[in-house]
């Protein structure tokens, strides 16, 4: 029954991102091996959607850590743990809760060692920054801790750089780039904890800054930004962007003429709008304003297309009946629904 619950739980959320986004690209599936342990390590830009778009994209059924604060409630966390969610606790949350990551951790390395796959955001917390950031350590005690049960135990990691056209926008591109399996045991050292964690941590940082656009500089970074919108750089290709930023020429030379947006985009924009009227106006007046951090704008959006959709659909359907038969209303409900899904892709 839980496998049932939790492969509706998986389609819906596949469809609805598939709904979501005009576009998702996948690189590098192929290197997620199956019926082994695996930790997966992403950068984190874009709060809970990271996950989802992982979680569903990524062939395997993984475990991921989240910050404790999402369990507030016995409800919340009967769910997320169905969910596979597993609660991580950090310094914010107070220095006596750390003492609870203990049995996290052990936990997870019994997940490894079961050949489940875990998903960690070692940079610790999410920025919409183009860049990886410095990773924390943390996943390096999980897969010693692992490899100290199981010194056999054959663990890969597989770096994932998740990248967006324009994250906290709606509607975005997203792309998802797996990178080759790391083996674990080739860094770890038992005699030598502390060096095996700092090769591997580094080893992960570069991996991680060649799959995600990584702009270097911290005091010019604006400035930098500002040179690869101005060449309408695609930021679903990492590689790319990247080689034109270790290239300062080659982006000033693109930097000169900047593209306009086609009055057909336009049209395909305001045809959504005007389509889906009474839920822009709900989203834009009554929840967007609520959304505290930029970083929680697209989660917040999707989480709320989720679940007021369905509502918004059956509230359609059901006022047609009054003028119309139960065939004429389902057939304009589902023209509207593709019609709007076409736009989205379109604009």
């Amino acid at each position: 029954m839980r496998k049932i619950g939790y492969l509706v739980i998986w389609i819906w959320m596949r469809t609805a991102l598939i709904f979501y986004f005009s576009k998702i690209k996948i690189e590098g599936l192929p290197n997620v091996p199956s019926g082994k342990p695996i930790m997966f390590l992403a950068n984190h830009q874009n709060a809970l959607l990271d996950a989802l778009l992982i979680a569903t994209h990524c062939n395997r059924k993984p475990y991921f850590l989240t910050r404790s604060d999402v369990f507030k409630t016995s409800v919340l966390k009967i769910f997320f743990e169905f969910l596979q969610m597993v609660p991580v606790y950090r310094i914010r949350d107070g220095k006596d809760s750390l003492k609870g990551n203990n049995a996290i951790f052990e936990r997870c390395s019994n997940l490894l060692q079961n050949g489940e796959v875990i998903l960690v955001f070692p940079e610790g917390n999410h920025s919409l920054k183009r860049r990886v950031r410095p990773l924390s350590k943390g996943f390096t005690r999980i897969l010693f801790m692992a490899l100290e049960s199981n010194p056999s135990l054959d663990i890969g990691i597989i770096p994932i750089g998740v990248n967006y056209a324009k994250a906290a926008k709606f509607p975005d591109k997203a792309a998802l780039y797996f990178g080759k399996e790391i083996k674990v045991q080739e860094f770890f050292h038992k005699e030598d904890l502390l060096g095996s964690a700092n090769r591997l941590k580094e080893e992960v940082y570069q991996r991680l800054k060649k799959l995600t656009t990584h702009i270097e500089v911290e005091e010019g970074y604006s400035g930098v930004l500002r040179k690869l919108n101005k060449a309408n750089v695609d930021y679903l290709s990492p590689a790319t962007v990247n080689l034109l930023l270790e290239e300062d020429t080659a982006l000033a030379s693109k930097t000169n003429v900047r593209p306009r947006v086609s009055a057909i985009k336009y049209l395909y924009k305001y045809s959504f709008v005007v389509l889906n009227l009474p839920v822009v106006l709900l989203w834009t007046y009554l929840i967007k304003p609520k959304v505290s951090e930029p970083e929680f704008m697209s989660t917040s959006r999707f989480m709320f297309a989720l679940i007021f959709y369905p509502f918004f659909y059956l509230i359609m359907f059901l006022g047609m009946l009054a003028v119309l038969n139960v065939s004429v209303a389902l057939i304009i409900c589902l023209v509207h629904l593709t019609l709007s899904i076409v736009l989205v892709k379109l604009f």
